[in-house]
C-alpha cells in the first residue's frame, strides 16, 4: 500500500513538472503568409480560433513579400508553416491538406477586374458561349488551378506569368494581351482597393466547384489533426459562421451578387458548378 502511494505521488509530481515545462515553453510559432491587400486576415483569424478551440496555443508570425511561387517553395522546405490555397490533387501530394473548406465557396465564385471604361464590352455577354466568342483573354498566374478550368470551358487564358502580382499592371497597361483578371469574391474588393487603376466588372459571376483549404508544411504535419479538430469545433459552435460574416458578410450587397448573371463552369474534375 505504501509503495503504491509513493508511486502515485511520484506520477502526480512528474505530470505537474511536465505540464509546467510545457507551459513554460510557450506557444508554438507558426509562420504564415500575409498580403498587403489584407486578404490574409480572415484566414489568420480562423487559424487562431481553431487552435484556441483545440487548446493548442500558437502564435502566428506573418511573412509578407514573396510571390505565390516563392511561398509554395517555402512551404515545401518548411520555411513557411501554413498556407491557404484552392484545393487541388497535385497540391495534396506536395503539402499536407486539412480537409475543411474555408470560404464557403466564395473563392470559387469569380468576379472580374477590368480596365475602367470597358464595361460595355462585358455588357454583351449573356451566356458562356458569348464570353468564349468574344475571345476575351483572362490574365492568370501559371500555377493557378483556374487556368485549366477556363480552358476546359473554351475561354482564352494567358496563364504563363510566374509572379501573378504583375498581372494588375499588365491589365492596366492595356497592351499586354490581357482583358480581365478573375478574382474570388473574397479577394476582389481587397484587390480593387489596392489597385484603383482597375475597376470591378458589374454584371457577371463565373462559378465553379471548389474552395480553399489550409495546407501545412510536411515538417508540421503532426498539427493537421489538431487543426482539423479545432476547425470542426468552430463549425459546430458557430464561431466559423461568425468569422465568415465578420469578414465577408458585406460582400453580397457590396458586389450586388444577387443581381449578377451567373455563368457556371465545368471544374478541374469535369463537374458542373451545381450548388
Amino acid at each position: 500500500m505504501v509503495s503504491w502511494t509513493k508511486w502515485a505521488l511520484a506520477l502526480v509530481l512528474a505530470m505537474a513538472c511536465w505540464i509546467g515545462s510545457a507551459n513554460a515553453a510557450g506557444p508554438t510559432i507558426l509562420r504564415v503568409a500575409e498580403s498587403r491587400e489584407g486578404s490574409h486576415l480572415f484566414f489568420q483569424d480562423v487559424l487562431r480560433e481553431a487552435f484556441k478551440a483545440a487548446r493548442y496555443p500558437v502564435e502566428l508570425q506573418g511573412i509578407s513579400g514573396p510571390g505565390k511561387e516563392r511561398y509554395k517553395m517555402m512551404l515545401r522546405t518548411g520555411e513557411l508553416d501554413v498556407m491557404w490555397m484552392v484545393r487541388g490533387a497535385e497540391r495534396d501530394k506536395q503539402y499536407v491538406p486539412v480537409d475543411f473548406p474555408l470560404t464557403g465557396g466564395l473563392i470559387s465564385q469569380r468576379i472580374l477586374l477590368i480596365r475602367p471604361g470597358e464595361q460595355a464590352v462585358f455588357d454583351q455577354i449573356s451566356t458562356l458561349e458569348d464570353f468564349a466568342r468574344l475571345g476575351l483573354v483572362a490574365g492568370m498566374g501559371k500555377d493557378w488551378l483556374e487556368v485549366d478550368i477556363w480552358r476546359r470551358n473554351g475561354l482564352a487564358v494567358a496563364g504563363d506569368v510566374a509572379d501573378w502580382r504583375l498581372l494588375f499592371k499588365m491589365l492596366a497597361a492595356g497592351n499586354r494581351s490581357i482583358d480581365y483578371m478573375p478574382r474570388g469574391v473574397s479577394e476582389v474588393m481587397h484587390d480593387a482597393r489596392a489597385h484603383p487603376e482597375l475597376a470591378i466588372e458589374k454584371r457577371l459571376l463565373l462559378r465553379y466547384r471548389g474552395d480553399s483549404v489550409f495546407y501545412l508544411a510536411p515538417s508540421v504535419a503532426h498539427l493537421a489533426p489538431i487543426l482539423l479538430r479545432g476547425l470542426s469545433k468552430l463549425r459546430d459552435n458557430g464561431t466559423y459562421a461568425k468569422l465568415l460574416q465578420k469578414h465577408y458578410g458585406h460582400l453580397k450587397s457590396d458586389l450586388a451578387m444577387d443581381q449578377r448573371l451567373v455563368l457556371d463552369l465545368i471544374d478541374q474534375d469535369d463537374r458542373p458548378a451545381i450548388r
